[in-house]
């Protein structure tokens, strides 16, 4: 389990060249939902918000659900506080991020230098423009409940070797993700779906700050 929730939330809210690609007729256009997805982020200093995992096995025909918390902070300070049904956590700061498993009593401690897909988690929340279609061709549409969706397929090999294909459905009223689907080369497929999304906090840098218990292993990636 720890093996798949490390792949699964690693891989999803300072994003690593091609422009965002045309767009269908009918359909928004991509730069200008970046564009504004950019200057909402740009007000936003920190934001909290539940979440729910959905991880779909297309091998086994099997999925598996989790639940927690999110907290983020600018600059690409991130915890993922996992409350069912385990107590995970995922701490995010500076150019590292530490999984904390209490019930292996282990922390996997990753480079986001060397590990391309933790980056996914900054994904939407804050980013430029210029980040996201640095190392993404973009392509937007309209969801059935009225959210644009962005489809981001990695433009080079370094995020093309972890998925295939990242999902966004962007609320048009806060300019925030929703939701986001992570499609993998398998067909394995990772859903977080984001709920009571606040705004108005200003968590302490120490929150991000994580100091493995005495005992507890520690494992480099």
């Amino acid at each position: 389990m720890s093996g798949h929730r490390l792949a699964a939330a690693l891989a999803a809210a300072a994003i690593l060249a091609a422009p965002g690609a045309p767009c269908r007729a009918g359909t928004p256009d991509a730069d200008a939902v970046l564009a504004r997805m950019e200057k909402a982020g740009a007000g936003i200093r920190a934001l909290t918000a539940e979440f729910r995992q959905e991880r779909i096995y297309a091998l086994f025909d099997e999925r598996r659900e989790s639940s927690g918390t999110i907290t983020y902070k600018k600059p690409g300070m991130m915890l993922w506080q996992y409350r069912s049904p385990d107590r995970t956590a995922i701490y995010i700061k500076g150019r590292r991020a530490l999984m904390y498993l209490p019930d292996i009593r282990q922390v996997q401690a990753v480079s986001l230098a060397k590990d391309r897909k933790t980056e996914m988690l900054l994904i939407g929340f804050g980013n430029t423009a210029e980040e996201i279609t640095r190392n993404f061709r973009v392509e937007a549409s309209r969801g059935e409940d009225g959210t644009h969706v962005l489809d981001l397929v990695p433009a080079e090999e370094g995020l093309a070797a972890h998925f295939r294909r990242l999902r966004l459905f962007i609320d048009p009223e806060r300019w925030l993700p929703v939701r986001s689907e992570r499609f993998e080369a398998g067909g394995d497929r990772t859903i977080f779906t984001f709920s009571n999304v606040r705004t108005d906090v200003a968590p302490d840098d120490a929150l991000f700050d994580f100091t493995p218990p005495e005992g507890v292993e520690v494992v480099e990636y």
